[in-house]
């Protein structure tokens, strides 16, 4: 028998190959926001969304107000003792650390939650992507962040 010849082919790349969908990362602030609960953490004793007594009132209705703003409107209002931004991005590093090992335990790949404000100590955490908000938390006493004291 003879030997096989063994015939090697050049692979080419196309070097035109673009990505179907393009996004601007910062897209998200010229939409409204849009609310999705499917995330949320029901089982956490204390940040549950249902040990929330009042609903209507309380989470609700302020949701509904954000509605007729941008998300570049809600992170740019300010306010507070501290005239800060009333909601915006945290680091999961500056969390309480309940709240670090809360998202180990739900395995969450991310690096911040958003912070939004409802009252002088009320806030919902959640995952802010494309402009939808999947809340996560909700946080009356302002535990799982507290202020940083300057």
């Amino acid at each position: 028998m003879g030997k096989k010849k063994i015939v090697k082919q050049a692979e080419s790349a196309k070097s035109s190959k673009m990505p179907k969908v393009v996004e601007n990362p910062e897209g998200y602030l010229k939409k409204h926001p849009i609310w999705a609960f499917q995330r949320c953490d029901v089982n956490h004793e204390k940040w549950s969304i249902k040990n929330c007594k009042n609903f209507n009132e309380e989470i609700l209705d302020k949701l509904i107000s954000f509605e007729g703003q941008t998300w570049a409107e809600i992170q740019s209002a300010s306010g507070g003792r501290r005239n800060g931004t009333n909601s915006h991005f945290e680091d999961i590093a500056i969390l309480c650390k309940d709240a670090q090992r809360r998202i180990e335990e739900l395995h969450l790949d991310i690096d911040q939650v958003f912070s939004l404000r409802l009252t002088a100590t009320l806030r919902i955490y959640g995952i802010l992507e494309n402009g939808v908000f999947n809340v996560l938390w909700y946080d009356p006493n302002h535990e799982i962040c507290p202020a940083v004291k300057r």
